[in-house]
């Protein structure tokens, strides 16, 4: 599945991020302001990473996630494609591409991971700690804010029109918002999650997505016209977001080192 995946995200990274600008001839439908084209490409890019890192974990629980979350994005976008049928480009091979991957993914996503639920057996892997219960109710009490935000984004698109740092339209309002709620939807796993190893890899594919992000921004400045407030704002909740993540994975290597140092003094002890 991972190998499937990897290589369509990977391109889409590609294209939405290296040529933001050529999204009319390049892509499944024009979106408009390169900064549109900038913020979906990075989220593709990680990814790809992530399904790429997934080859090698060697244990489902620390993948698992990603296929369960990600059915929010798939359904999202396949019901924009509905939605705004007829802003797509139905002769360019990247629609047809992209119609066959969103009509797919919804039900093979949550599917595979159904199928392998199974092989969870619910444990901490060895060596690899449990996220402190307080940082887990906060993480998950900002993904259950950023879902509430990203429907309110989805249902009433002209929120998007009116309060976005830079100019969209109601289907790239809607796809932005299956994006923030993807990633709230993993934020919101860490009320049901408490094993670090389970959610690592997901926080560190966040993070180079939201740094790619953030890269974009820097290089399509000219199209933030949506006023300084709310500029200011995009800005603050990217740098902070950004921040925390850092934080949180810093933290846990910590606790980390300091769960390995206890087993050693133990066994040297004994």
């Amino acid at each position: 599945m991972a190998l499937l995946v990897a290589p369509i995200l990977a391109a889409a990274g590609v294209i939405l991020y290296l040529f933001p600008g050529d999204t009319q001839t390049l892509w499944a439908w024009p979106m408009g302001p390169k900064m549109t084209s900038l913020a979906v490409g990075g989220g593709y890019a990680a990814g790809a990473v992530l399904f790429l890192r997934s080859l090698r974990v060697g244990a489902w629980h620390r993948i698992s996630l990603v296929f369960l979350v990600a059915t929010v994005l798939t359904v999202g976008l396949l019901g924009a494609t509905l939605l705004h049928w007829e802003l797509f480009s139905h002769g360019h091979v990247s629609f047809w591409a992209w119609l066959v991957v969103y009509l797919v993914t919804p039900v093979l996503l949550p599917a595979v991971w159904l199928r392998n639920r199974r092989y969870d057996p619910g444990l901490p892997a060895a060596g690899t700690p449990l996220v402190p219960r307080w940082v887990r109710r906060l993480v998950g009490s900002v993904g259950v804010m950023q879902i509430v935000v990203a429907l309110a984004f989805y249902v009433r698109p002209e929120l998007g029109i009116v309060l976005w740092p830079w100019q969209v339209s109601p289907l790239t309002t809607r796809t932005l918002a299956s994006f923030l709620a993807f990633i709230g939807a993993m934020w919101l796993a860490f009320l049901f999650e408490a094993r670090w190893s389970a959610l690592r890899l997901h926080v560190e594919s966040a993070t180079l997505g939201l740094a790619l992000v953030a890269l974009g921004a820097l290089r399509a400045t000219e199209d933030f016209t949506g006023g300084p407030a709310a500029t200011a704002t995009f800005a603050l909740l990217l740098g902070g977001t950004l921040a925390g993540l850092v934080a949180l994975q810093i933290g846990m290597r910590r606790v980390a080192a300091a769960a390995s140092a206890d087993d050693r003094s133990v066994t040297q002890g004994r």
